[in-house]
């Protein structure tokens, strides 16, 4: 189950008050994580028609993908950020398997699935070099959505970055590179947020929420 953690934030454009941020967050994870909120009452689109490449083997802001969203005081809310683009990931070695990386953070902290806790410290592939294979024609539609709870405890609004990151992972010494084109970022917030890990197993069926909270905001 996941801990909650804390830590202080301000508003630059507010008085000097520091914010407590609650988040369901700990060194290890749930494989299965179930959230659930009500519905949600606050949505922003960021769209980019520009074309963006990168060869940077660590990670990076995604131009045009850095925005702010405030959640409201004394509300814990579900975040959630869905995104696609037409992507490419291309040249590299022969035979290396090279792959091209995209995390959320929100808050901060990768959203859930939070790929980078796996045994093997990798984020999310969002496409592949097909090990070398790939061209510069190899782009086609991609897409991800990364959720994560936070809870403002304070009088005032919290302000809340979130942003797409990218990297590529390399093997061998010929750098790949990362396109990226016509993306859409999708923020929503939803009020009452609760997380559940879920135990897995070979011979573990459905498994209701339980627990978990949906109430209308």
């Amino acid at each position: 189950m996941a801990h909650a953690t804390s830590f202080m934030s301000r508003l630059s454009l507010a008085a000097a008050a520091a914010l407590a941020l609650s988040t369901a967050a700990s060194g290890v994870h749930a494989a299965v994580e179930v959230f659930t909120s009500g519905t949600p009452f606050y949505k922003r689109v960021v769209t980019n028609t520009s074309v963006n490449t990168t060869a940077s083997t660590v990670f990076a802001n995604v131009p045009g993908t850095l925005t702010t969203v405030f959640v409201p005081p004394l509300t814990n809310v579900l975040i959630s950020v869905d995104f696609s683009a037409e992507a490419g990931c291309f040249a590299g070695g022969a035979g290396d398997p090279n792959w091209c990386e995209l995390m959320v953070q929100i808050g901060g902290a990768e959203g859930s699935p939070q790929a980078s806790t796996t045994s093997l410290g990798d984020t999310y592939a969002f496409a592949a070099t097909d090990s070398g294979k790939a061209t510069t024609a190899s782009w086609r539609g991609h897409a991800m959505s990364r959720h994560r709870c936070i809870r403002n405890a304070s009088a005032a609004p919290l302000a809340v970055p979130v942003v797409m990151q990218w990297k590529v992972m390399q093997f061998g010494t010929v750098a790949s590179s990362f396109w990226l084109d016509d993306s859409a970022m999708v923020v929503q917030m939803s009020r009452d947020c609760t997380v559940q890990a879920v135990p897995t197993s070979p011979n573990t069926g459905p498994v209701s929420p339980g627990s978990a909270q949906s109430d209308a905001p």
